[in-house]
């Protein structure tokens, strides 16, 4: 039966059951009324008073991200950016350096090519790699403080290699034929690089190079770096280089004079070098090694031209005509077998210099704190080589170390680059009077420091930045055929080891294995009706993404352009919580902690909070060695342990920021009034309901035991969780304010499937089998209801579980 209350008669009258719910004519005045249910039929033990909603509330978290920032155009590099003094300061220091690695490179290349004039041509062909090349770069590059000119890879691979076509003419050949066999040597070799670097990046392919491993390439430059050691020392000493005879030279009384100067300043230097911003040092202590060189001379009163015969100080050197290599004996004396005999080191030389630019590229974004346009680097590089090619220069690269060291100096336009580079194109009309001063030592210390450093940078200091046990060993591996057998044969033997790394690691799959967005991809976190509606709402604001196989740079590159292009998505509300599971994860490559510092400055430009879930201990450890500490709030990075609890976290930032964090203060009743079928008979399913206190800590019930009665939750959370074999607790929901449990008890006597556990101070609300049974009997519409209730309940989880399943499988 149902009742009615009439407040203007103030009469009450017992109706038919059929009227429930509906308004109709008070039977005494014809008043409208409502006719409610009589709760006070049902002589029920579990009826109970109503409840007192809870007073507490949950602390909002804190820490929240701070809103999204639109993403900004990548500014150009303007000419006068930044302070003039500082850039003009920057320019000078670094042109200043340049010219010192020019005459170390030079001093290399000359060194196994007997002819005249040889060292004095070498260092005008290595001044015009630095002038033409640095001018390019700095008027194109998207890296303010960008130089370039000649490495010490470029200068041993070009020793190797002249000296290859130098040999490779007959005996009998006139000077003039070598002279022009060497310098069309030159410059095939550098066109070549250019067009090589010009094809690259245009055709847009530079970000495909960023898939070489980069143990390959860590292996060689360490062989090149004990090959730079082996012949500067050699020549020091005046022998050929073999092993042997070498060592029988170094431990020769007479020579001790000749290679101790040279190797105790190049010791020197290679500590300076592993300072924080040492590079900076490196000049500095070569002019004040320059000046300590004189003094010395002076205090033992030793004349210039006696410590020139004595091999202290270079002999005068005469201008090279450099500008005169055009001429009919360009075309008529050059032996072009001699060259094609030595392609291997034009093929070795451009592939390192092809991967090297990439690997340069990457260090100088993570100095920007941006990404760069690769392929418009590779243009500039490539338009600067065949620039420098056609004026007899040698390749160039970017100069890694002093671009740093300009940086640290207060390089910020275009104007310092393009200061270093005049600088050096003074010196191709001036050097020839200088020369004259500089210490013999100086120069040969700075090429030891230089090999010292490309073998300690990856033989020592990349050693635990390897995330995959083998990486190093094959970097190893490399590194020992390339001193054994030689640069050529290291190089082809680095180059197939890396195609196999390449296609046994990767192969064609996706990092990304699963992508799936915050507003259907939920926490185990049942939440009240209303917060739901509100992550279905924002919920987008979180992204997910699962990663698989084996990361390394060129897949993380992919993936960074990916997540560029969310951020970009105006269809969808800003990116707040980016969710990176790593529970795929094979394992990282080395070069892995560059991208992620990307990642994080990527973060940290956009304000939206990186989060790593599920990574490996191990994997975090070693980057964290290689520099790349991905727990660091500050750089808006954060590593979680699940990706469950990661998802409740960023739900919880939002719910806080949209003031619904703390529904739980509300009493029962009005949580369940949006989703319970017949809102009518909530204040009489609150008289049937049994008020529970659960302390923190405390089971509600544990698994395997009966299932006798539902419950719904007013305040506190609680987990659901199995119990495994060997005491272990897997969490499979968390439950909140709104919510209820244990449905299945309702309608099975199967045993509880699961544990509850109160993960606070709960007051919960319990419906048993046994009253639900006196319902159906007096109450069947009302029991209808709570049916009703428990079937669309077990519909929203489906779901939820289809929704789930749905972008797990995209």
């Amino acid at each position: 039966m149902a009742v009615v209350h009439c407040n203007k008669c103030g009469q009450s009258h017992t109706v038919s059951e059929k009227s429930l719910g509906q308004t109709i004519a008070c039977p005494s005045c014809d008043a409208p009324v409502m006719a409610e249910a009589e709760a006070g039929e049902l002589n029920l033990d579990d009826m109970i008073p109503d409840a007192t909603p809870r007073a507490s509330a949950v602390p909002p978290p804190s820490n929240a991200p701070h809103e999204l920032l639109t993403e900004a155009e990548v500014e150009p590099v303007h000419i006068f950016q930044g302070n003039f003094g500082l850039n003009l300061f920057a320019g000078v220091f670094s042109g200043l350096l340049s010219i010192l690695f020019c005459v170390a490179a030079a001093l290399l290349i000359s060194s196994q090519v007997p002819t005249a004039n040889s060292f004095a041509h070498a260092l005008s062909i290595t001044l015009i790699s630095a002038t033409v090349v640095g001018l390019v770069i700095a008027s194109r590059s998207g890296v303010a403080f960008a130089l370039a000119g000649p490495e010490s890879i470029v200068a041993l691979l070009l020793f190797l290699y002249l000296g290859g076509v130098h040999a490779a003419l007959p005996d009998t050949a006139a000077p003039i034929v070598v002279r022009t066999t060497l310098i069309a040597a030159t410059m095939v070799l550098t066109i070549f690089v250019g067009l090589c670097l010009w094809t690259v990046g245009g055709v847009g392919n530079g970000d495909w190079l960023r898939f070489v491993p980069i143990q390959a390439i860590g292996g060689m430059a360490a062989g090149v770096g004990f090959y730079v050691i082996k012949y500067t020392l050699a020549f020091v000493v005046g022998c050929s280089g073999t092993g042997m005879d070498l060592l029988l030279r170094l431990f020769d009384e007479s020579t001790c004079l000749m290679w101790i100067p040279p190797t105790a300043f190049g010791l020197v230097l290679f500590i300076a070098m592993r300072l924080r911003r040492g590079d900076a040092l490196i000049l500095p202590l070569m002019l004040l090694a320059i000046g300590g060189a004189h003094a010395a001379f002076f205090a033992f009163g030793m004349d210039l031209d006696t410590a020139r015969m004595q091999g202290w100080l270079f002999a005068p050197m005469a201008q090279d005509h450099f500008w005169n290599i055009y001429s009919s004996s360009l075309v008529h004396d050059v032996d072009l077998a001699a060259i094609v005999s030595n392609v291997g080191y034009i093929v070795v030389l451009t592939g390192l210099i092809l991967v090297g630019t990439m690997y340069k590229i990457t260090q100088m974004e993570i100095a920007l704190g941006r990404d760069v346009d690769i392929n418009r680097e590779y243009l500039g590089m490539g338009m600067g080589n065949l620039l420098t090619g056609l004026l007899g220069g040698v390749p160039a690269t970017y100069a890694l170390s002093r671009s740093l060291s300009n940086k640290a100096l207060g390089a910020r336009g275009a104007v310092a680059g393009i200061i270093a580079a005049l600088t050096c194109a003074g010196a191709l009309f001036g050097i020839h009077y200088a020369i004259a001063y500089i210490p013999r030592f100086v120069p040969t210390g700075l090429l030891l420091a230089l090999g010292l450093s490309l073998m300690w940078r990856w033989l020592i200091s990349t050693r635990t930045q390897f995330t995959h046990k083998g990486d190093y060993s094959l970097l190893v591996l490399i590194f020992l055929l390339t001193c054994a057998f030689g640069i050529l044969v290291g190089a082809g033997i680095g180059a197939a080891l890396a195609l196999l790394v390449v296609a046994g690691r990767y192969g064609s799959m996706s990092v990304v294995k699963h992508e799936m967005s915050g507003a259907t991809f939920h926490s185990n976190v049942d939440r009240a009706p209303s917060q739901f509606r509100i992550l279905k709402e924002k919920g987008d604001q979180i992204h997910v993404i699962a990663l698989q196989g084996f990361i390394f740079l060129g897949t993380i590159s992919g993936l960074l352009r990916h997540i560029h292009s969310r951020i970009r998505d105006r269809e969808h509300n800003p990116l707040r919580f980016l969710l990176l599971d790593f529970t795929f994860i094979g394992g990282l490559d080395s070069s892995v902690a560059l991208s992620f510092t990307k990642l994080q400055q990527m973060a940290r430009k956009f304000s939206f909070m990186l989060v790593f879930t599920n990574i490996p201990f191990e994997l975090e450890e070693q980057l964290k060695g290689a520099g790349c500490i991905l727990n660091d709030p500050e750089r808006h990075s954060l590593t979680v342990t699940s990706l469950d609890y990661a998802l409740e976290w960023a739900e919880d930032h939002i719910l806080d920021a949209e003031d619904a964090l703390t529904v739980d203060s509300q009493p029962l009743a009005e949580l369940l009034r949006p989703v319970f079928p017949e809102p009518r008979y909530i204040p009489l399913l609150m008289k049937v309901l049994k008020k529970v206190q659960i302390k923190k800590g405390t089971p509600v019930f544990r698994q395997g035991d009966p299932s006798d009665a539902m419950y719904f939750i007013e305040t506190g959370m609680v987990n659901v969780q199995l119990e495994l074999e060997g005491g272990k607790i897997l969490r499979l929901k968390k439950m909140g304010p709104g919510t209820a449990f244990g449905e299945m008890g309702i309608y099975t006597s199967a045993p509880r499937s699961a544990t509850i556990i109160a993960a606070e101070d709960c007051t919960l609300y319990r419906l048993s089998t046994t009253v639900l049974h006196k319902l159906q009997a007096k109450a069947p519409h009302f029991t209808a209801a709570i049916h009703r209730f428990i079937v669309n309940l077990l519909s929203e989880r489906v779901a939820d579980a289809n929704a789930k399943v749905r972008d797990l499988m995209t």
